[in-house]
């Protein structure tokens, strides 16, 4: 994700979003912004914005939509500083973080981490 001077490419384009939604205002048009964080580890989803959902969440495919996870948490968001936000809290419960560094590696150890967020303009 990057912080400081080395801002990664989600937190730019979390920036930009909310830069151009200010920017293209009009009386008539609103919009809403949701987010969601996950981290996988051993094919097990945890929902990273809702630690006290320690159960596997499920993944599930949605015919016209596609995959998504089901009871994942989606949290509005108002300002690039409320994703920055819960971006650092979902950070603070990564299972990677409270691991001790491991010698070997195997492949089932690799975690994978995502960020959505939805936009929805009316």
């Amino acid at each position: 994700m990057g912080y400081g001077e080395d801002k990664g490419i989600i937190p730019l384009t979390c920036y930009e979003l909310f830069t151009r939604i200010k920017d293209l205002q009009q009386p008539n048009l609103s919009y809403g912004v949701e987010v969601s964080y996950i981290e996988i580890y051993n094919e097990k989803v945890h929902d990273l914005l809702n630690p006290k959902n320690k159960g596997n969440l499920k993944v599930r495919e949605h015919p016209s939509l596609g995959p998504y996870v089901e009871d994942l948490s989606r949290l509005v968001v108002s300002c690039f500083e409320d994703i920055e936000h819960l971006m650092d809290e979902g950070n603070k419960v990564k299972l990677i973080s409270c691991q001790k560094p491991r010698i070997h590696m195997t492949k089932s150890s690799k975690f994978h981490h995502r960020q959505e967020l939805s936009l929805q303009l009316t």
